[in-house]
This record gives structure tokens, sequence and C-alpha cells, in this order.
């Protein structure tokens, strides 16, 4: 298979609202095939947009394509090359994410948040793994709201551990196993410098 045109690639992304919706349904429901007409209900757009955006995304390799019947399904590529900066980006604008980034004012003295676990590495949820971490003075009360309502839209579990900046340190220093863990894993963060948190 020759190297994809990663120039192209970027060409072919954040142009269109129709684009930047098709690029959220595969990101938050990457393990579900779908047909054209199947996307164009759930995007709400025209048929012939959808069906060009579709085009667009299987050529740079976002999407792959197979047919059933006489029916051609759409699942997100794992494998591609922008996936870890397109979930990022994502996660930060929509879902769970976008919400924190949104009402961070509103949540305390946030420090740090980190989304981690199976929430960003297309995994089922895990009673043993944190989806989210939140270091600082932070009102439970907000923060719980927001999980809420994500595991409402979202239909699954959000696991989450709040700490606060004190905490936090110590447990680094010892090497605590749990937080080890949690500064190896990947992550994508929302508030506060990567290095900082894992040094």
């Amino acid at each position: 298979m020759s190297a994809p045109n990663l120039t192209k690639s970027l060409d072919h992304l954040f142009i269109s609202k129709v684009r930047i919706k098709s690029l959220k349904y595969f990101i938050f429901n990457p393990d579900i095939p779908i047909h054209l007409r199947g996307l164009v209900r759930e995007l709400k757009e025209e048929i012939n947009a959808v069906r060009r955006e579709l085009t667009r995304l299987d050529e740079i390799g976002f999407i792959k394509s197979e047919t059933r019947g006489n029916r051609k399904y759409f699942l997100l590529n794992r494998e591609y090359i922008f996936l870890p900066e397109l979930l990022s980006l994502f996660h930060k604008t929509f879902g769970l994410g976008g919400l924190l980034i949104k009402n961070a004012e509103h949540l305390g003295e946030v420090e740090y948040i980190a989304l981690t676990g199976t929430l960003i590495n297309f995994q089922p949820p895990n009673p043993n793994i944190i989806d989210l971490i939140v270091v600082g003075q932070i009102d439970l009360g907000a923060l719980g709201d927001l999980v809420h309502e994500s595991e409402k839209k979202l239909n699954r579990e959000i696991n989450y551990t709040v700490m606060k900046s004190s905490e936090f340190v110590l447990k680094k220093k010892r090497r605590d196993a749990f937080i080890m863990q949690m500064l190896t894993t990947n992550k994508i963060m929302l508030k506060g410098n990567v290095e900082e948190f894992a040094a």
C-alpha cells in the first residue's frame, strides 16, 4: 500500500459543517459500521453532501469501507495517521471534554483535567479503569452534574477521580501505583501542562 498524501489529508479536513459532523460521528461511534442513508439520518444533512464527505474521508483513509450485499458500509480506520490528533481535538470540542472546558470556571480551582482510559481508547467501560482525573480544589457537585450529563448522552458509565493538588503531588513522590499508571497511559489534557502533570 502506498504512503498516504498527508497534505491532501489535511486539505480534506475541516472545511464544511457536514465534514465536521461526519468526523465527529465516526470518532464517537468507532465500532458501528454505517451506510450512506443511515449516516444521512444521523447527521440530518442532504444525501449528496454526506456522500461527498464519505468519499473524501474514504479516499484519505480516515474511514474504511466494505460492501455487504448491495450496500456500502463505512467504519472508522483506527490506523489513520492523524487519528490521535483528531481524537484530542474532538474530545476537547465535544462530549465530556468539551463540557468540562466550557464549564471549567464553575468547577473551582482546577489545576489539571485529563481524559484517560476507556473513554479515549476505543474500549468498553471498565469499572477498574479511570476515564477522568481532576486535580485541584474542586466543586464535586458541579463536576458530578457534568459527568452525569455526559453519561446520559454516551449511554455509558464514566469512572472519574478527584484529588487535591497536595495529594496528587504526594502520591507522585511516593510513586503510587495508581498514579504511575495514570501518568504513563494515553491521556488528553483538557487543562494544565502535560509535562508538569507527568513530572
